[in-house]
């Protein structure tokens, strides 16, 4: 039998029951358990009706899987279709009017229909539009998504062929979530762990060691089985093991009875270089390939070439992780992330080529490293000694990083001085005998930057400036130069991170003196460069901004050369005079080094330190037998209030963790100010647990209380004022704060008013670029331009300066003539040049359309123009 007659049962799965799926776990009214009790039910359902079926078949669930969790596709190329260009491609398709209410809502959808996501936009409009039935099939589903994709590399069918034949073949519900699938997000309030767990317990362990669904279907498939080993594969991209964050002034924070080592933190892109018998594959931090730039084979691309002879004679295969940077040709120093240039795609002619610092290995000869020892895992340590045996160091290629054992915590703050010194990013501390867990932030490795401790980093008074409608919640600052009589005020960058009550004050305050742009421009002692405000201010009645950033980088696009990166807001300083803020002559001297990057972190004094003291390199003892903490009478030793984070809050302790036991974190609740409490109660602020130990498990399937992590307590900042809580930092939420969260967090956790992570960030920039407003040319000013590409000869647009009515005619002759420029309108529109109608049109319908000023012509006529490719004359045509 051959392959193609071999029956793909979940292919064969009609999409409206997936639908019926997804509709169940998009309720929100039903609990997380319960939409996992729904899925796994799914799950077990379809593997029963797969096992039944007699003939020859592969029963996989990839088909499905992929579907449901469409952010993990890396099958399919990039859609590269976004929620404006979907509304732009449905008012296309349909022949709708632009200006048109309902192509309205579709192209400016957050404007107008600000509560619903698009895809929910769309099925309130098209849902009377398309099919009242549908037949599609999964296989159908996931073949049409095929063809989206090959679509955005030039193959056929177009985006509008596929549309239309999607828009007959499905009914509103379905094209409800086929677009949620496009946008990759379901929005079923549903994370990945819950949805792998639900196929099967180790689906999320393996993906994170191979990034790939299928192949996670193809050792899962048969539901209760378990591989061998949970480990990495060659070509299979690993989700890297994190880094958790460190401030220098919690280094007591690392446990002493560990030993740690010091490198360099990169400011490049984690990289991964995956070799088996000279074949070469790089994958991104995100699992995506880059062969094709850098290099399949020794002959080819613009890393593995050089790679040639670098490695030992012993080395058959290997995966390395590192960071991929730029290496200056000229200067032979690394770059960074803020320079212009992406590391990613770099071509010959740049100042700047690829080099990989490898930092640890994943895989050698056949063998995967990765994982605890039970999995087959090595330690850190065992892992380097590998590693330093794998290749020779290429200067400007490939290089080990330079690793450094802590004697003493001495040793971490002079490295970070060290890197403060060098203008570097900051450094990674590791425990040796730490194991490589995929995906995993708390495994023993960690992350120390001068960002993350006050005094630390060189924080800059900027005064406000403008402002623009796309993004309220952010402010243009400038600095001011005095050098020229009257001042000067150049936009530097612009800000965000106020919370909801601060930003609300400063707005009622700056409200009367706005002006807007486009009526009255700024004045020239105002300088914004490209950065055009819609509104602006003048200083004098302004406010000053305390600002931080973690660097500055080369920049063209501002008053000043340079603009902040990473910046947020600190404080409003309403105590400070505007003539007071960072002065020109301040600024250059800042950036004297003429460096494309500046780092504004200062070096680390001891003062700042915390409890540095030695860290002892011993072998755990067995803990003297005595009274537990809950039958003693008091915590020995004074405990110092350096923070009322929790004043006055009463706090109960759960249970301790591995790090920390009771005692170190009562100190910790003391020295914020808190109070300890043995038993909680109606006034209990709330809990803190670390160990998962029964009760504790009961308590947080229960949700009477509110419980945080110990984690979250360790890692507890100083502050003046008192702390707040995050959904993210919750192992469990009563109903009551859960309500009272929602006003300031959404669904995941993210905050409505508080500056997010660098990754979100980054995410919401690329997001941004894709929902700029679009510039449309007048159809004269597209006739024009057509004429200069095409002079008189264009197949691609020749119906251009044509605005059509075709009252009687088939659809598919609109949906043809707009593709090759014509306009399509109503009967009744006052631009309309030509009504089109059959041959067969009964006359009343030829005396009606006469009644237009426009030539009344047959469908004949476009039939010609179609075969010609080219506007041919509508003499032969016309209806007399």
């Amino acid at each position: 039998m051959s392959s193609s007659e071999i029956i793909v049962p979940a292919n064969q799965v009609l999409f409206e029951e997936f639908c019926t799926l997804l509709d169940s776990l998009y309720d929100k009214k039903k609990s997380k358990r319960e939409k996992f009790r729904i899925l796994s039910n799914y799950v077990d359902d379809f593997r029963l009706k797969a096992a039944q079926i007699r003939q020859e078949k592969n029963s996989t669930f990839y088909p499905i899987l992929r579907l449901l969790l469409p952010a993990l596709e890396r099958e399919r190329c990039s859609y590269n279709l976004k929620e404006a260009r979907l509304g732009a491609l449905f008012v296309n398709t349909l022949a709708w009017n632009k200006k048109s209410p309902n192509s309205q809502k579709l192209l400016n959808y957050r404007s107008n229909w600000h509560h619903k996501d698009f895809a929910t936009v769309a099925y309130d409009l098209l849902k009377d539009r398309v099919c009242k039935s549908s037949s599609l099939t999964i296989g159908d589903v996931n073949d049409i998504l095929d063809q989206i994709a090959n679509a955005e590399v030039g193959k056929s069918p177009t985006l509008e062929e596929i549309f239309t034949y999607v828009l007959n073949k499905i009914n509103g519900r379905q094209l409800k979530w086929f677009l949620r699938i496009i946008l990759k997000d379901l929005k079923l309030n549903m994370g990945l762990k819950r949805i792998f767990a639900a196929f099967h317990p180790d689906a999320k362990i393996y993906y994170d060691n191979c990034s790939d669904l299928s192949k996670v279907c193809a050792n899962f498939d048969g539901g209760n089985t378990r591989p061998s080993e949970i480990g990495v594969e060659i070509f299979y991209a690993v989700s890297p093991m994190l880094l958790e964050q460190l401030k220098i002034t919690k280094l007591s924070d690392l446990p002493p009875t560990k030993t740690y080592m010091i490198e360099e933190k990169f400011d490049g892109e984690r990289f991964q270089i995956h070799m088996e018998n000279n074949i070469f594959e790089y994958f991104s931090r995100k699992g995506h390939k880059y062969s094709h730039n850098f290099g399949e084979s020794y002959e080819s691309g613009s890393l593995t070439p050089l790679l040639k002879d670098c490695f030992a004679p012993t080395v058959k295969s290997f995966i390395l992780d590192g960071e991929m940077m730029g290496w200056h040709k000229e200067q032979e120093t690394f770059g960074s992330k803020g320079m212009k240039y992406d590391v990613k795609t770099l071509k010959d002619k740049s100042q700047y080529k690829p080099s990989f610092c490898v930092y640890d290995i994943l895989y050698y000869n056949g063998k995967s490293l990765v994982g605890p020892s039970e999995m087959g895992g090595l330690p850190l340590i065992k892992r380097l000694e590998i590693l330093d045996n794998l290749f020779r160091d290429f200067s400007g290629v490939i290089s080990h990083s330079k690793r450094q054992v802590v004697k003493d915590n001495s040793d971490i703050v002079d490295a970070l001085n060290k890197c403060i010194e060098d203008n570097k990013e900051g450094i990674t501390v590791k425990d040796i005998e730490s194991y490589y867990i995929a995906n995993r932030r708390d495994a023993g490795w960690y992350k120390i930057k001068p960002e993350y401790t006050e005094d630390a980093i060189e924080d800059l008074d900027l005064v406000i400036i403008g402002k623009t409608l796309r993004h309220p919640k952010s402010f243009y600052v400038a600095c001011v130069d005095n050098t020229g009589g009257a001042p000067r005020w150049l936009c530097m960058c612009s800000v965000t991170g106020l919370g909801r009550e601060a930003r609300g004050a400063l707005c009622e305050r700056l409200a009367p003196h706005w002006r807007r742009a486009a009526a009255d421009p700024p004045p020239p002692c105002l300088h914004f460069n490209k950065q055009k405000p819609d509104f602006w201010l003048l200083p004098e009645h302004s406010v000053v901004l305390q600002v931080r950033a973690s660097e500055l980088v080369s920049s063209n696009s501002y008053g000043t050369p340079y603009t902040l990166r990473f910046q947020r807001i600190i404080k409003v300083r309403y105590d400070k005079p505007v003539n007071d803020v960072m002065t020109l002559q301040q600024f250059e001297k800042i950036v004297s080094s003429n460096k494309e990057v500046v780092k504004l972190s200062k070096k680390i004094n001891q003062e700042q330190i915390d409890n540095v003291s030695m860290i002892p390199r011993k072998k755990r003892v067995a803990k003297p037998l005595k009274v537990a903490e809950q039958f003693r009478t008091q915590i020995s030793g004074e405990v110092t209030v350096k923070s009322q984070a929790l004043l006055g809050r009463k706090i109960c302790i759960l249970s301790d963790d591995v790090d920390c036991d009771k005692a170190e974190l009562v100190k910790i609740i003391k020295s914020h100010g808190g109070k300890h409490e043995e038993n909680y109660g109606a006034d209990t602020w709330c809990c803190v647990a670390g160990r998962l130990i029964d009760h504790v498990r009961f308590l947080i399937n229960k949700k009477t209380v509110n419980i945080v992590s110990t984690s979250w307590l360790r890692s507890l900042p100083e502050s003046e004022t008192l702390c707040s809580l995050s959904p993210l930092d919750m192992l469990a939420i009563t109903k009551e704060m859960r309500l009272k969260m929602s006003l300031d967090y959404d669904y995941f956790g993210d905050s409505y008013k508080e500056p997010i992570e660098v990754d979100t960030l980054k995410k919401c920039f690329e997001k941004m670029d894709s929902d700029e407003p679009k510039m449309y040319l007048t159809t004269q000013e597209k006739i024009k331009v057509d004429k200069e590409l095409f002079e008189e000869n264009n197949p691609f647009s020749y119906l251009r300066p044509c605005f059509l009515s075709l009252p009687k005619s088939n659809r598919i002759y609109a949906i043809r003539a707009q593709m090759y420029g014509a306009t399509i309108c109503d009967l009744d529109s006052g631009n309309v040049t030509h009504v089109v109608i059959p041959k067969s049109a009964s006359s009343r319908d030829k005396e009606e359309a006469k009644k237009r000023n426009a030539l009344l012509v047959s469908e004949e006529w476009l039939d010609a123009c179609f075969a010609e490719g080219r506007l041919i004359s509508e003499a032969l045509f016309i209806f007399s």
